[in-house]
């Protein structure tokens, strides 16, 4: 007598079917005991094999290409898994520890069509193929970013980090996201703060504008690393071009004091006295001429720089030892001409006047983002200064921050 016995295993796939899953049923027939009789009996069964997930799903186009794929396998594990673009170059990837899925590591490339092949293993050995495509989107528009400061660059405790992108960015949040500030004595606290957008190079084109400040100024000696993984980011109607880094060095603590009431300029460094310069600070009497209160900046600095007012009748005056503090014209310089007001009236246009030697020796002491701490004009600090970071309180700054 034979004996035929029949089974049969429902697979029901759900509502995951909009992630792209797949389900496959491998039919297996096994042979059954002996009866009685002798005769063989076959049983023949249906065996499903395991469920495969993609996110995004398989077929999936226009992806950002820093978002990760995932390959999932349900009631089984990964045993084989490719994923290769069009030009050959493979996609690194990690399994999880039960090998049950496999999350891409490296960063896709722009336009380009991405093929996954494998092999997933159920119960009982029965296996399923894994196969599909993505493609990732060919922006209309790239977005170019600039760091201020380059690597092996020492700079000042006050130094805001700066990031100029070539156009507007619509998402920062987006943007910021992909900004990480590390230092070598554990994190510092500090924020990002968003500037209005400006016309930077006067072309007619807006450009975004994004500093990082401490709470406090940077711990003296420190090294810091920024990086900015821009490339493959949305930034809403723009995509992110490339990535920046940099590792610099924030050196000693000098910290200039300059309380105009004083006619003098007072250097410290890493707490202590090193300078006590006789100055003249803007003329107060005299709308327009005053030195701005406030914490000035450091930016740049030039042996012999051409000064240009046209409001007070003169241009093309060469200067020495000039040391830019704020984009309003405010230097630090050598100006023969006030030597008899030295240490005891102010008669500048807003500029610190020095003497020759004393100009040239802070000159030749001062870094990028050295603070100047200027006090006692009357004439605060804006936002039609250059780095006016620094006026704002932490917190007032914090809220300029799109995370």
């Amino acid at each position: 007598m034979t004996a035929l016995i029949s089974a049969l295993l429902l697979v029901v796939a759900g509502c995951a079917g909009g992630l792209g899953d797949e389900v496959v049923t491998v039919t297996n027939t096994v042979p059954a005991a002996s009866g009685d009789d002798g005769a063989s009996a076959t049983t023949s069964s249906t065996a499903a094999g395991p469920r495969v997930a993609a996110t995004p799903r398989f077929g999936s186009t226009d992806l950002a290409p820093n978002d990760p794929i995932t390959v999932t396998v349900f009631a089984g594990t990964i045993t084989e898994l490719d994923m290769v673009a069009d030009d050959g170059v493979p996609v690194a990837g990690e399994l999880s520890a039960d090998d049950a899925s496999w999350t891409s590591t490296d960063r896709l490339a722009y336009d380009t069509e991405y093929t996954v092949t494998g092999t997933a293993t159920g119960v009982g050995g029965v296996t399923t193929p894994i196969s599909g495509t993505f493609s990732t989107v060919d922006p209309e528009r790239y977005n170019r970013a600039v760091f201020n400061i380059p690597s092996g660059t020492t700079v000042g405790v006050a130094a805001p980090l700066i990031v100029v992108f070539d156009e507007p960015v619509q998402d920062k949040a987006a943007a910021q996201a992909a900004f990480t500030v590390e230092t070598d004595k554990g994190a510092i606290e500090g924020s990002w703060g968003w500037l209005q957008d400006e016309d930077i190079q006067g072309t007619g084109t807006r450009q975004s504008i994004v500093h990082f400040r401490p709470a406090q100024y940077w711990p003296a000696y420190t090294q810091v690393h920024f990086e900015a993984d821009l490339a493959g980011v949305d930034l809403g109607d723009t995509w992110g071009l490339e990535d920046l880094s940099s590792d610099f060095t924030i050196g000693r603590a000098q910290v200039v004091t300059a309380d105009v009431s004083t006619f003098r300029m007072v250097v410290t460094v890493d707490g202590v006295v090193t300078e006590n310069y006789p100055v003249s600070y803007g003329k107060e009497s005299v709308p327009g001429r005053n030195t701005v209160s406030g914490i000035h900046v450091v930016t740049e600095k030039h042996p012999e720089f051409e000064m240009c007012n046209q409001q007070y009748d003169y241009c093309g005056l060469k200067e020495k030892w000039a040391v830019r503090i704020n984009n309003n014209g405010e230097f630090i310089h050598e100006n023969p001409n006030s030597i008899p007001y030295l240490g005891k009236q102010n008669v500048s246009h807003g500029c610190i006047n020095m003497g020759p030697g004393d100009a040239q020796r802070y000159y030749d002491s001062a870094l990028y983002g050295d603070p100047v701490e200027v006090s006692g004009t009357g004439v605060e600090m804006s936002e039609k200064d250059y780095i006016y970071d620094w006026a704002y309180t932490y917190e007032e700054w914090r809220a300029l921050s799109a995370l």
